[in-house]
């Protein structure tokens, strides 16, 4: 009996070995494949992730992108302001060079041709708007001593003269202006050194060259010399530098001679300017010495 229960106790043992090691093999088995539906759901998870994943996806890089170019939106914006910028100091840089440039011309012009006249300094602030050519408003007046008849100068010659004036601000008439009353006496060295007379009277806006007219056939000038003042006539002081000579050739009647002056002022760009007050004794020529005739 006693035998009969010890082996009853094996075949139990046994068994349950059996049982446990086919129960390690379905699991084990499990691990490497998988049942059906496990499949089966594992593609319908899938392919719900795909549907989901790919717009998700696109819409996020949508975004991503649209960020992308608002920052180079912004960045460009910013840099078009930058460039604004750089460009109105180059432009104020520029504006100041040419009028440190013109000022320091005005100076040494002062301190040569100019040191025997009274110096009313003075600034551009308006230019008439049909010809560019013509007037300029400057910034003196009456309460600076300004007066009507006074002769205007720029970085490097006369440029007009006073025509009308208020308390604060004058009108200047350039010698660029064409009407027939805008004459200036000028004065020459012919080529033996003597004084030739005429007048300045005329003005070539293709060529930005005055005419030096009333110039007697008998005068031998020569080009590139200084053509100033003369003193004549009693409206301007004599000395102020015009301009010199470019070319010479006889009138249209033959009985005198025109030459075309380059003017030293450049009637365009200056901004600064003397104002010549004539209240000093400053003599005055009273006739033409050798030489041609003088205008008035």
């Amino acid at each position: 009996m006693s035998r009969f229960v010890r082996n009853k106790k094996l075949i139990i043992t046994l068994i349950g070995i059996i049982l446990f090691l086919v129960i390690l093999g379905v699991s084990i088995r499990g691990r490497s494949e998988s049942a059906w539906y496990q499949d089966v759901t594992r593609d319908v998870v899938g392919t719900f992730q795909r549907v989901f994943t790919v717009p998700i996806g696109w819409m996020d890089s949508t975004v991503s992108s649209i960020s992308n170019v608002r920052e180079i939106y912004e960045e460009n914006r910013e840099l078009k302001q930058h460039l604004t910028k750089y460009a109105e100091v180059s432009v104020e840089a520029d504006d100041l060079r040419r009028e440190n440039e013109e000022l320091r011309q005005m100076v040494e012009a002062g301190e040569s041709s100019l040191r025997d006249f009274d110096l009313i300094p003075a600034e551009v602030i308006g230019r008439t708007p049909n010809d560019w050519q013509r007037y300029v408003t400057i910034n003196v007046g009456q309460e600076r001593g300004v007066e009507k008849g006074m002769a205007v100068t720029a970085a490097g010659g006369m440029v007009g003269r006073v025509i009308q004036t208020s308390a604060y601000t004058s009108q200047v008439q350039l010698l660029s202006d064409n009407n027939r009353t805008n004459n200036v006496s000028a004065v020459v060295k012919d080529a033996d050194g003597k004084a030739a007379y005429g007048t300045i009277d005329g003005f070539d806006s293709e060529t930005n060259e005055l005419f030096f007219t009333k110039v007697s056939n008998s005068v031998k000038l020569k080009e590139g010399e200084i053509v100033s003042t003369s003193g004549l006539g009693g409206r301007y002081p004599a000395g102020l530098v015009i301009g010199k000579v470019k070319s010479i050739e006889t009138d249209e009647y033959g009985v005198s001679q025109v030459a075309r002056i380059t003017p030293e002022a450049d009637f365009n760009e200056f901004s600064q300017m003397f104002v010549i007050d004539r209240t000093l004794d400053e003599p005055f020529l009273t006739g033409p010495e050798e030489g041609g005739a003088a205008g008035e």
